[in-house]
This record gives C-alpha cells, sequence and structure tokens, in this order.
C-alpha cells in the first residue's frame, strides 16, 4: 500500500516538476530574446539608460536562474528519493514542497 502510493507520489512529484522545468525554459526564452534587443538599443545608442537596463536585466535574471537552479535540484532530489523508496524521502520530500510553496512565482503558470 504504501509502496504504491510512493510510486504515485513520485510520478506526481516527477510531471510537476518537468512541468516547471519546461515553463521555466519558456521564460530563459523570453528573457534571451529581450537581452538580445536591450544588446542592439544599448550598442546603437550611446545613452545611459539602455545600458543600465542591459545591465539589469542580466543581473536579475542570473539571480533568478541561480534561485530556480538550487531549488529544482532540491525537488529532483525528493522525485528521486521517492523512486528509490529512501528513508530520507520524507525529509527530502517536505523541504522540496517547503521551497517550492515559498516561492510564489515558481509555480507553473500560463504563458502570455
Amino acid at each position: 500500500d504504501s509502496g504504491i502510493l510512493l510510486e504515485e507520489t513520485a510520478s506526481s512529484l516527477d510531471t510537476r516538476l518537468s512541468k516547471m522545468e519546461r515553463d521555466f525554459q519558456a521564460k530563459k526564452n523570453r528573457h534571451e530574446k529581450r537581452l538580445a534587443t536591450l544588446r542592439i538599443l544599448a550598442r546603437a545608442s550611446a545613452g545611459k539608460p539602455n545600458k543600465d537596463a542591459l545591465e539589469h536585466e542580466e543581473e536579475s535574471f542570473n539571480k533568478l536562474s541561480e534561485k530556480r537552479s538550487k531549488q529544482f535540484a532540491k525537488m529532483r532530489a525528493a522525485v528521486d528519493a521517492a523512486k528509490k523508496k529512501e528513508p530520507n524521502f520524507l525529509f527530502a520530500f517536505m523541504r522540496a514542497v517547503h521551497d517550492a510553496a515559498v516561492s510564489d512565482d515558481l509555480h507553473a503558470s500560463a504563458l502570455p
């Protein structure tokens, strides 16, 4: 009984994590397009606002990418532990769920 529940939980978590990773990849692609446009604008003009916008875009997305990478790694650890039925599964699971719940924008959302 608990084995089946663990397998279903692992499968559900794996599906959810895959969707979150795809959503983040789409966000990353949009960021890269925005960044390319800002680079063109910064090169074309001597204006400081375009250069500042480019720098801000790079910094903010790098921070977000680093944060998501850590969260996805923790969640992947929980999924792997559930699949292997490891005793540390409960801790890894609780930690991943907590981290995901703490972040407002981590949840999958519809793309504009």
